[in-house]
């Protein structure tokens, strides 16, 4: 069931995304990371750990500028680089290749759907 709602929550994500809707980026982004983290308390308790994740979704821990460690999704770390709120050079190394990862994917979702 989990799985299911949150299929169609990163669908939802992802077309927000394509259409900088901000407000929905961010209303899917926290329903998203809810039943994600529903999934993997799930998945621990059934003592499966082979479970496939989308790189957009992937929750990181970031240190914004002036602020306190913020956990955004790489979708919203992306969309904050786009707009110019961080530099690659403030995001760690880890941080940095999900981020490229999910540039990759995007890259190729993006040109299945031309």
């Amino acid at each position: 069931m989990f799985q299911g709602q949150s299929k169609t929550i990163a669908k939802m994500l992802a077309k927000a995304f394509s259409e900088h809707n901000n407000i929905s980026i961010n209303e899917n982004s926290a329903r998203l990371i809810n039943i994600r983290t529903r999934i993997e308390e799930l998945m621990w308790v059934l003592n499966e750990k082979n479970m496939s994740s989308n790189p957009l979704l992937e929750v990181c821990s970031i240190n914004m500028l002036g602020k306190e460690k913020e956990s955004l999704t790489v979708g919203q770390i992306m969309e904050k680089l786009k707009i110019g709120e961080l530099s690659m050079n403030d995001l760690p190394a880890d941080v940095v290749n999900k981020i490229r990862k999910a540039a990759v994917q995007l890259k190729r979702l993006y040109q299945d759907q031309l």
